[in-house]
């Protein structure tokens, strides 16, 4: 009963979400200058390394100045988490990406170590308007703009049955009161459903990186690894020049063993 009226507001909202898929469209911001971006010698020097590095040009010449930061960071996390090796196929699944505005961070990372990148972004709520009249949907489309490896999926993730290398999942409901005050309704709470599917998602040798908000879910996704005896790796808390967030960050990485 705890959350029973805010549910039934969300299963109500969530309902006529659905069928309305109003919108604007052709989302679009202008790209901004980044002179000036970096405050500290060492935001300056890990950028440099990480443009260098991921060749990040066409990032930094089509994004706002926030914008750029995200994607650094993302792309920060990214590489100070997973170490990959060079291979002819790689395929990726962001779980719950929202409007996917980070997709440049992911697609740029895991472009380097392949010939063929599969970057796909599922996403539940994907007619979730913002007060400027565009939906997560829409605006998706915009940051996935001239990356032809990404797909954008509208669905629930437990009715997707890819296999993929790399799973990347930030910020999961692993505790209810997240997902209430999202604005999801309760039936959508399964974190153990969903963290088993995700482990069956995997391909052999495949891994897969969380990010939990605050140390009680972190704890929480820990003790559901443990319960379903999937093997992990605590990284602790995350980290980066580029952003920091009120509440701190805290990461997994799932391995999958070669058979």
């Amino acid at each position: 009963m705890e959350y029973f009226f805010q549910n039934l507001k969300n299963n109500i909202d969530f309902f006529l979400r659905r069928k309305a898929r109003f919108s604007k469209k052709n989302y679009f911001v202008e790209n901004e200058e980044k002179e000036g971006l970096f405050l500290t010698e060492q935001s300056a020097q890990r950028e440099q390394t990480l443009f260098e590095k991921y060749n990040l040009s066409e990032l930094k010449s089509n994004s706002t100045r926030h914008n750029y930061l995200e994607n650094l960071y993302t792309i920060d996390v990214l590489d100070n988490a997973l170490a990959l090796d060079s291979q002819v196929d790689l395929s990726v699944l962001d779980v719950g990406c929202k409007n996917w505005f980070y997709a440049k961070g992911e697609y740029f990372f895991f472009k380097k170590y392949c010939q063929k990148l599969k970057l796909d972004g599922i996403e539940l709520d994907v007619n979730r308007l913002y007060s400027n009249f565009y939906t997560r949907a829409e605006v998706a489309k915009f940051y996935m703009k001239n990356l032809p490896a990404a797909t954008y999926i509208a669905g629930d993730f437990l009715e997707l049955n890819n296999k993929y290398d790399y799973l990347i999942w930030i910020l999961p409901f692993v505790v209810e009161y997240p997902l209430i005050k999202w604005g999801l309704p309760q039936k959508y709470f399964k974190p153990e459903k969903m963290l088993e599917h995700a482990f069956e998602s995997l391909n052999s040798g495949g891994k897969i990186l969380i990010i939990n908000q605050g140390e009680v879910e972190y704890e929480a996704q820990q003790t559901l690894c443990k319960k379903l005896n999937i093997p992990f790796t605590p990284l602790g808390e995350i980290t980066s020049e580029f952003l920091s967030y009120k509440i701190p960050r805290y990461g997994i990485v799932i391995h999958k063993n070669h058979a």
